[in-house]
């Protein structure tokens, strides 16, 4: 038997997504930066491009 957390989870509960900007600043703060070939896309487009 499975117990999985995703069966408890209300169907209309929202998921978190940053802005963009402030995405960007707090990699800045961690010593990381952006490539200029990624600055146009959402988080969810780079997440999809370095999904591993």
């Amino acid at each position: 038997m499975v117990n999985s957390t995703k069966d408890k989870t209300p169907k209309n509960a929202r998921i978190f997504t940053p802005k963009m900007s402030n995405f960007e600043m707090s990699s800045r703060y961690e010593g990381l930066s952006m490539k200029k070939e990624n600055a146009g896309k959402s988080i969810d487009d780079l997440k999809l491009k370095y999904a591993r």
